[in-house]
């Protein structure tokens, strides 16, 4: 009789099974990133807490997902950019007629932020709220047109933003909407020393995960 079939029957028999997966190796397997490397281009509506009106705000942020607090601290550098502005009427009894003003502050910022991903808490690990802060540097340029003249002011001034939001994972990455506040002062002659921060509303982009 041929044994070799009877002899890898037993073998067969006492390789061992794959373990079955554990809720806690599920969690671990929920933690895991898609891709450690963050990009993503934003858009939104800002408001400072002045008189300047509202503005589309421009930004774009890179990232980077680091092992640390399991796989949801990320350290992310942002720009951005946006330009208020505001119109009026000076009146003074020293001037012969009323003058039209226009005040345009254009502000450009560069942060590095702590962000916090609840990764894997919500709706099966496809919503992640996050929360963040951190410094940054900000370049502002006030123009005030007037008595048919242009005048120009400018400061680089440093500040803080705090933010938050969620992002709906979609293909290589995630759909997400959040709101920041952002604090720095100025003291320029046009506005005063005011704080040229404020809050960025329904800021709205797609982050890819590489």
């Amino acid at each position: 009789m041929n044994a070799l079939p009877l002899l890898t029957l037993l073998a067969l028999a006492q390789t061992p099974a794959p373990p079955m997966p554990t809720q806690e190796t599920a969690a671990a397997a929920a933690q895991e990133p898609g891709g450690r490397i963050l990009l993503a281009p934003k858009l939104g509506f800002f408001k400072t807490t002045t008189p300047l009106s509202g503005a589309f705000f421009l930004g774009a942020e890179a990232g980077y997902l680091t092992p640390l607090l399991g796989n949801r601290l990320a350290i992310v550098a942002e720009f951005n950019f946006h330009q208020p502005q505001v119109s009026g009427t000076l009146s003074d009894p020293q001037l012969p007629a009323d003058a039209p003003y226009t005040l345009t502050e254009r502000e450009m910022a560069i942060l590095l932020s702590a962000v916090y991903r609840f990764e894997g808490t919500l709706l099966e690990g496809t919503l992640t709220p996050y929360v963040g802060a951190g410094p940054g540097l900000y370049l502002h340029r006030a123009e005030t047109e007037a008595f048919g003249s242009t005048y120009t002011e400018s400061a680089t001034t440093v500040g803080f933003q705090l933010l938050g939001g969620a992002e709906y994972k979609l293909g290589p990455g995630g759909i997400f909407a959040e709101v920041h506040y952002h604090f720095t002062r100025v003291d320029f002659l046009t506005t005063g020393d005011v704080n040229l921060g404020g809050f960025l509303a329904a800021g709205v982009g797609y982050r890819l995960h590489l």
